[in-house]
């Protein structure tokens, strides 16, 4: 059987498929501070790695069926300068339509490329996207470079609210998804791997099959530059 192709068209039929199911979305920010007790949840999560061109298609797909995500922005990324005019103006468009944004963060590779308290690097960068955005930046996503380090080994010891973060994406506290629900990722060469409980399955399914099969909660992380309308080398339609 054909794997699922990473299309806007298919990602629409994927959160169709889900509201009609009964699920309801949160972001982040919103499962984390509010801990909903919904039958069936799921919480929609982004990492822009590298090519923020790509993110406000997805944006607008889900605003437009009423659905709220969060998109973690890097701000030390050599792929992309997030505080150019248009990749500023990409996360005010994307906050202006109800989604969260949060800090892809790299504090350990900063530490070991440019010597800067690991820290100091999260909160400076967490109130830089506040400042600029106009909105609270409440929460950070560790992000895995190809590096020696593994940035979320800092998260793991520094608790969120010491940075100022309501959460982090793995915490086990204030967010606490990772390991008590279905983890479910597109970011594996174009292939999706899930996890159960904080641990990896040999599930391959796309995201339609785990929404059929009414997992909850549903913790999703998509990488907007794998997914495309017509070509995955094409920007937009």
């Amino acid at each position: 059987m054909m794997p699922c192709p990473l299309r806007y068209d298919h990602l629409r039929e994927i959160l169709e498929q889900a509201i009609a199911a009964g699920y309801t979305f949160h972001t982040c920010a919103g499962y984390a501070t509010r801990r909903p007790e919904d039958d069936l949840t799921a919480v929609l999560r982004h990492d822009i790695d590298i090519v923020p061109e790509r993110a406000p298609a997805m944006a607008e797909l889900e605003a437009d069926l009423g659905i709220a995500a969060t998109y973690f922005f890097r701000l030390h990324a050599n792929e992309y300068n997030a505080l150019s005019h248009e990749n500023l103006a990409i996360m005010r468009d994307i906050v202006a339509m109800g989604h969260e944004v949060g800090l892809h963060a790299e504090p350990l590779d900063l530490d070991a490329s440019c010597g800067v308290d690991p820290a100091t690097s999260v909160r400076v960068g967490v109130q830089t996207l506040s400042d600029l955005l106009g909105v609270p930046v409440l929460g950070a996503a560790s992000h895995n470079d190809i590096t020696p380090d593994n940035n979320l080994d800092f998260f793991r010891a520094t608790p969120p609210a010491d940075l100022g973060l309501a959460y982090e994406a793995y915490d086990e506290h204030a967010l606490n998804l990772f390991g008590t629900g279905w983890y479910v990722t597109d970011g594996y060469f174009w292939r999706w791997r899930a996890f159960d409980r904080g641990r990896l399955t040999d599930n391959q399914d796309c995201l339609c099959k785990h929404i059929a099969a009414a997992r909850t909660p549903l913790y999703c992380l998509f990488h907007p530059h794998l997914w495309y309308g017509r070509h995955p080398h094409r920007i937009r339609y």
